[in-house]
């Protein structure tokens, strides 16, 4: 029997919403990311992370990977794999977040504005991702029986017994 957040989310209901709430922040964070590309890139160049190059191009490609990944969540297309992704991309925020904001350098988090000062509230912001990190992880708990139980069918380690030579 499933406990926790496993029982909450297999209400269709809650993980219909689920989807449509995380997918639906992540296509609205991507997009003033992909209209205002250079402004989104010197934000994470400035998080001081990755290597400049890696930054530059993680900041032209991330956006995209928001607002795909995204739409795939709300469509219902590779829900487990969206919600792994997505989740994990909101735990890799929150430790940059959390970096930027104990260091006393964090103007602009780029979560969802390219304008300045948008991140005061850090608080709020842990808070929000938290939120959403609990809808991602439980996505992923509600799909990934799914997977497990189309792997255990398949695996049979005593029918073809005799068929390997030693």
């Amino acid at each position: 029997m499933k406990r926790g957040v496993g029982l909450f989310f297999n209400n269709k209901v809650v993980h219909y919403v689920a989807r449509f709430v995380l997918g639906g922040v992540f296509i609205y964070a991507s997009i003033d990311k992909i209209a205002f590309p250079r402004e989104f890139v010197n934000i994470v160049v400035n998080y001081h992370i990755l290597p400049a190059r890696l930054s530059i191009y993680f900041g032209y490609v991330l956006p995209w990977i928001e607002l795909i990944f995204g739409i795939f969540l709300v469509t219902g297309l590779f829900i487990r794999e969206s919600s792994l992704l997505l989740s994990s991309l909101l735990a890799i925020f929150m430790i940059a977040v959390l970096i930027k904001s104990l260091t006393g350098t964090l103007e602009n988090c780029g979560c969802f504005s390219m304008a300045i000062g948008n991140s005061r509230n850090i608080l709020y912001l842990f808070a929000r991702d938290f939120f959403l990190l609990f809808l991602g992880v439980g996505i992923f708990i509600r799909n990934s029986h799914k997977a497990c139980r189309f792997v255990a069918a398949d695996f049979h380690p005593r029918e073809n017994y005799h068929e390997i030579e030693y």
